[in-house]
């Protein structure tokens, strides 16, 4: 068994889904090289007005109530998209149909125990589409071209019983068959109009006349001609896209963000159907004068949150703002398994994943890219060298030894807290920090630290440890002198 979704008028479909303000319009869309642009598509509106496929643009332009848009190619491939999709949930042998733009043929074999018979899975996939804003027309045969040509030739759902495919076709018109040019001009003078009529011709006559197309297109007008069906099943990530040309330049971020809500929200139905989230998003702008403007956003955790996804691309343009008007958009996703976690009862409460990236993004924005994120040690002789990295939470560890107790740990001031040092026999013998005198009790050192002398930003330093009292106060401390500068400072405190 088989089902044919057919969208009527794909181009024209495209454009009013795209471009809400023509649906209640006449438009027609052209498509070709200037000056040689032709009429590719018309509404109902239109070719209510005299529009038909086919004229120059001059001759469409020539009815002031029509509206001429350019066609886009674009569009009409993230629509296919979005109808691969709706098929997939179906069936998983799905062919389609590149003559008919947007038409798939669906093996529908042993689906009746997922959605019910023949009428109430076409029903259901009609319903499917139509929810995602497209007129389409569903046809279920057991032939395959059966099928195909009734969902081209007749409007809603034609489900046909095994064995009925002549007595369906019989009133279709026989150019539903795709003739060639030759034989269309050869019915025509013959005086055959239907399906019906052509099979009911001899067909040993039929292909003494014209050969052996003859019989195949008698079989096919009977609805017996054998298909071997070819599916598609291309890549999950490579549907993960979206595009969206412009109409004129925009250069303001408010209607921007609208366009990227439309185009995330189609791109979270697709992941969400293979039961996955988004783990990445990558925007490329195109602007005014032929540049690109590309960011890349990627949240901390997979996410499947709307809100979110929008609130980043937001902050992330609003810190990174393109340096020109945007004429096209592309909005592309990669997938991952949602992130899944079991949090402890007594265990304190985390924070959303979502609303830490939130915050994360707005703290880039305020503060900049390089002084956001996780510590990562550096491969440095430096004391606390390290460097900022983009934050990504580790994976849980498993414990299967108890953390070892630490006695003794070192607070480091940032930045190091200056003091006064008096020395005695080349030792420091009394300290003077925050206002207050300390005797040193006991010292330790000097240990004698330096790196990167080949270079502008060489160190070196002499530290102690150093044990300081006054009256009521007693404090182990780390203390360092700089050579080079003649200042002693406070590195840390141990606690």
């Amino acid at each position: 068994m088989y089902a044919v979704l057919h969208p009527p008028n794909f181009a024209a479909q495209v454009a009013a889904q795209q471009r809400p303000e023509l649906r209640r319009r006449p438009f027609a869309l052209i498509d070709g090289e200037p000056p040689a642009e032709m009429v590719f598509a018309v509404n109902k509106a239109a070719r209510l007005l005299g529009l038909e496929v086919g004229m120059t643009r001059l001759q469409g332009e020539s009815c002031s109530e029509v509206v001429v848009v350019p066609r886009s190619h674009g569009e009409e491939v993230s629509v296919q998209t979005i109808l691969h999709t709706i098929a997939c949930m179906f069936s998983p042998r799905i062919e389609y149909v590149e003559i008919h733009p947007g038409t798939y043929v669906l093996d529908i074999q042993g689906m009746n125990t997922l959605f019910g018979d023949s009428a109430q899975l076409a029903s259901r996939l009609r319903q499917r589409v139509m929810s995602a804003g497209f007129l389409a027309n569903v046809a279920v045969s057991q032939n395959f071209d059966a099928a195909l040509c009734l969902a081209l030739g007749r409007t809603g759902i034609s489900v046909v019983p095994p064995g009925e495919e002549a007595n369906a076709m019989r009133d279709l018109p026989v150019r539903i068959l795709d003739l060639a040019s030759e034989h269309e001009e050869i019915f025509q003078a013959w005086g055959i109009r239907t399906c019906g009529d052509l099979a009911a011709l001899t067909e040993t006559d039929l292909i003494a006349r014209i050969g052996q197309a003859g019989k195949r297109l008698h079989s096919r007008a009977r609805g017996a001609w054998p298909h071997l069906m070819f599916p598609i099943e291309p890549s999950f990530e490579e549907s993960l896209a979206e595009r969206m040309e412009l109409d004129f330049p925009v250069g303001l971020l408010e209607p921007l963000l609208f366009l990227l809500a439309r185009m995330t929200d189609a791109l979270l139905e697709r992941v969400k159907s293979k039961a996955r989230a988004i783990a990445l998003l990558r925007v490329v702008l195109h602007l005014d004068g032929g540049n690109q403007h590309e960011r890349i956003i990627r949240p901390a955790l997979p996410l499947h949150d709307k809100p979110t996804l929008l609130k980043l691309l937001q902050l992330d343009l609003e810190t990174h703002p393109p340096s020109a008007a945007i004429v096209s958009l592309e909005l592309h996703a990669q997938s991952a398994p949602p992130y899944r976690a079991q949090h402890g009862l007594f265990l304190p409460q985390a924070p959303e994943p979502g609303v830490l990236e939130v915050a994360l993004a707005r703290l880039r924005k305020l503060l900049g890219e390089e002084r956001v994120g996780s510590i990562e040690l550096k491969d440095d002789h430096r004391p606390n060298a390290f460097r900022t990295i983009p934050y990504a939470p580790p994976p849980p560890a498993r414990r299967e030894k108890p953390p070892l107790s630490v006695s003794m740990a070192l607070r480091v001031y940032r930045p190091p807290q200056a003091v006064g040092v008096t020395l005695v026999s080349n030792a420091p013998a009394r300290i003077f920090w925050d206002g207050q005198r300390y005797a040193v009790r006991e010292v330790a050192g000097p240990w004698r630290v330096n790196g990167q002398w080949w270079s502008e930003t060489n160190w070196c330093r002499e530290e102690w440890d150093v044990r300081l009292a006054t009256e009521s106060v007693e404090r182990v401390c780390r203390i360092a002198f700089d050579p080079r500068s003649r200042y002693w400072y406070v590195q840390g405190t141990y606690d």
